[in-house]
């Protein structure tokens, strides 16, 4: 009981967490359009906001952690879907959170440092610097962090719905909840392949903290439906 009230506190700080990152990055760095500018547009912005955008960059890789910490803790609601979904759902809960700090972590480190060589560089330096920095939003951005991360995420909260759906009546809504945020994250993921899912992937901006606040706090606030998601479980 004492784990599924901290994995609730978790995810609801997490969340917060998310929110308050989202919202400074986007009126300070213009985000998350600031993800589709080049290397002359973004790596002088980025270096010119200095060490307190970079220290918000780091605070954002580190976030994912909280999605890692949540589902250790949750791991036995997951068994009610089944030991096998149990397993599968865990570890790409914890893949997903790698995935995302490896996408998040290049901006305070590898785009920070091309941002500062960029500065000073000549104009054929330049192009070899933007071309690395292509490469690198590309394979930890675009492929790792984004499309990767939110598969795996979205994987996860499957695993959870079916669980919830089927072994705690009282979080049922929240297994359908569940449900329904990973189906439109597995479409949001696709924005970088399609553009027909733009609108989807605007609106996961906002659908994915809500359903982790509203996850964060049926762990927190809902110990009945916990023990019987535990002893259906067991």
């Amino acid at each position: 009981m004492k784990s599924l009230r901290l994995a609730g506190a978790t995810l609801i700080a997490t969340s917060l967490g998310f929110v308050v990152v989202f919202g400074y990055l986007a009126s300070n760095f213009g985000y998350p359009e600031v993800l589709r500018g080049n290397a002359g547009q973004v790596l002088p912005a980025f270096v010119a906001g200095g060490g307190k955008l970079r220290a918000v960059w780091v605070i954002y890789a580190l976030l994912p952690a909280g999605i890692a910490v949540t589902a250790r803790l949750v791991r036995p609601l997951l068994f009610a879907a089944g030991a096998r979904v149990a397993r599968l759902g865990s570890l790409a809960a914890l893949l997903s959170a790698v995935s995302m700090t490896l996408g998040l972590a290049r901006w305070p480190t590898l785009n920070y440092a091309l941002g500062e060589r960029y500065l000073v560089a000549a104009a054929a330096e330049r192009q070899q610097l933007a071309a690395w920095f292509d490469a690198g939003n590309l394979l930890l951005g675009n492929v790792i962090g984004e499309l990767l991360g939110e598969v795996l995420l979205s994987s996860w909260f499957i695993a959870l719905g079916l669980a919830l759906v089927r072994g705690a009546r009282v979080w049922r809504f929240t297994g359908y909840f569940a449900l329904f945020t990973a189906a439109c994250m597995l479409l949001g993921a696709l924005r970088n392949i399609t553009s027909h899912v733009a609108l989807v992937a605007a609106f996961d901006n906002t659908l994915l903290p809500v359903f982790l606040l509203t996850l964060g706090g049926v762990l927190l606030l809902s110990p009945t439906g916990a023990t019987k998601a535990e002893r259906n479980a067991a």
